[in-house]
């Protein structure tokens, strides 16, 4: 009779690890959904009081331009009077996958406030992926191409990377890496400006 060998759990515990680890690594929509569920359990929380100081940084922003789906162009001049949220993003990122469920729980509770904008820069420029993104994972929002250049001041390389201009235009919160916008705090932050 042949004696079969037994595998110790702890082996076993080991190679599910190591499956998981790879997974993660090379697969951008695991790594998405493992900082979700980070996010879901108080990390990646955005502090918006830590971050006024960008307002000496950048204190002459230039006129950034922005199309639209519909080739309208806008620009941050033209959005004056109002509070701007941009998020630099790309479907292929994990913490830009990761952040846009909480980013469109934020626009729904903003949609219909006419004081707010918000524009989604897609920065490969990719508009009909981009939109097969939004309607795969049901997300209703805007999305926009970038149509001038952003100085590194705003947008180093590193996406995500949002930004929060004030109704004057100036900028009062940057933050690179994934964040969970939907939080009360940030909410409230937001309605503070306008």
């Amino acid at each position: 009779m042949i004696q079969q060998k037994k595998i110790p759990v702890s082996n076993i515990f080991s190679i599910l690890i190591m499956a998981l680890a790879l997974l993660v690594i090379f697969n951008p929509n695991a790594k998405g959904y493992l900082i979700r569920g980070l996010m879901s359990l108080g990390f990646f929380q955005p502090d918006p009081r830590g971050y006024v100081k960008h307002q000496e940084n950048v204190a002459n922003v230039p006129d950034i331009q922005f199309k639209d789906a519909a080739g309208n162009a806008t620009s941050l001049s033209t959005l004056k009077s109002k509070v701007v949220f941009i998020n630099y993003w790309a479907t292929w990122c994990p913490p830009c996958i990761a952040e846009m469920p909480k980013i469109n729980e934020l626009y729904k509770k903003f949609r219909n406030d006419p004081k707010v904008a918000f524009l989604l820069v897609d920065v490969d420029n990719d508009l009909p992926k981009a939109k097969a993104f939004m309607l795969k994972n049901r997300y209703d929002l805007p999305l926009y191409l970038q149509d001038s250049n952003v100085p590194g001041t705003l947008l180093g390389g590193t996406i995500p990377t949002t930004l929060v201009f004030d109704k004057e235009g100036k900028l009062i919160y940057k933050h690179s890496g994934a964040a969970d916008y939907s939080s009360e705090e940030f909410e409230k932050f937001m309605r503070n400006l306008d």
